[in-house]
């Protein structure tokens, strides 16, 4: 009897090991990627995606690369930045209560440098890929203001700093740095503006209104069709004279302004002076597991321990 319970004791670990250890056949393929034109390509087993910044503003279009329909695409722009009032004191903008100092900065189209890839990786498996698209612009309004506190211009460099890695292959996330800006009142939010739509596979752009767009209750998430957007609740600030602090971000959404196709996405923050900041969204599809690649070695060693185990079982046998 003891010896029967032996054997059930093994053959029950037996399974267990069999059904958790990943052989090569589930492995991911890695991180593909490419840069051609301005536009980069990325694609895991689960997500695809293409950040461009040539004759467009930083514009982020990806899917879900397990999809086999094909599915939908999707297109988040980050296409301005513009200063405004807080009337409720809710630290967000709220389209339609909160006024705008003076003209928005519209993201630059062109001229946007392209770092080169970093990346790491596990033998001939690409794991983490990163690399930047930086501008240099000095903003002038188009139009003059009456209000004497607005700056004339002002000298502004925007970095868009990608990363995508296969702990969490469903997604990337994107930081954005912004320095030299000058603000007009210390009371008042700068505020981010994206544009969300989607289109149909292959589109460079988005088409129409993503479906199912909401807004979930903690205020930083977005979902839309089959992908999210995933804002942190705080921005770093930064400069030469103090150490990184928090910043407040709050999050809000709208109908797209005239001209535009989809949502517009309100990211504001709270006055942060003439530090650098820097935020970081993260852009993913739901589908799809995120499944993590595993070394050579791990399958080595998950396997031996399988093959040990069915070796012992088998002495146990035998010895009845």
């Amino acid at each position: 009897m003891i010896t029967e319970r032996r054997t059930l004791m093994f053959t029950l670990t037996l399974m267990a090991l069999l059904a958790s250890v990943p052989f090569v056949a589930a492995q991911s393929t890695g991180i593909q990627y490419q840069h051609a034109n301005g536009v980069v390509t990325l694609t895991t087993d689960d997500i695809g995606i293409k950040v461009s910044a040539f004759n467009n503003v930083p514009h982020f279009q990806f899917w879900d690369e397990s999809d086999d329909t094909p599915g939908a695409d999707y297109h988040v722009t980050f296409s301005k930045l513009f200063e405004a009032n807080d009337t409720n004191g809710n630290g967000a903008y709220d389209a339609g209560v909160d006024h705008r100092y003076g003209d928005p900065y519209t993201l630059p189209t062109d001229d946007w440098e392209f770092s080169g890839f970093v990346t790491e990786g596990e033998g001939d498996v690409v794991t983490e890929v990163h690399f930047n698209f930086t501008n240099e612009d000095t903003f002038v309004p188009p139009t003059p203001t009456a209000l004497a506190e607005i700056p004339i211009s002002m000298d502004l460099e925007i970095e868009i700093r990608v990363h995508i890695n296969l702990t969490n292959s469903n997604e990337m996330k994107f930081d954005i740095r912004l320095e030299g800006w000058e603000w007009a009142y210390t009371d008042s939010i700068l505020v981010f503006q994206f544009t969300v739509a989607d289109s149909e596979h292959g589109q460079q752009d988005g088409t129409g209104e993503p479906a199912d767009f909401e807004q979930d209750t903690s205020g930083y998430r977005f979902e839309f069709g089959d992908a999210y957007m995933e804002c942190a609740e705080f921005a770093f600030a930064d400069n030469s004279t103090i150490d990184p602090h928090q910043v407040q971000m709050r999050a809000t959404h709208g109908q797209a302004e005239q001209g535009s196709i989809g949502k517009s996405v309100y990211l504001a923050f709270e006055y942060f002076g003439n530090a650098t900041l820097d935020y970081d969204p993260t852009l993913g599809v739901l589908s799809a597991d995120g499944l993590v690649p595993l070394g050579s070695e791990i399958l080595l060693i998950g396997g031996a321990a399988v093959a040990l185990l069915v070796v012992i079982a088998l002495v146990v046998k035998t010895r009845r």
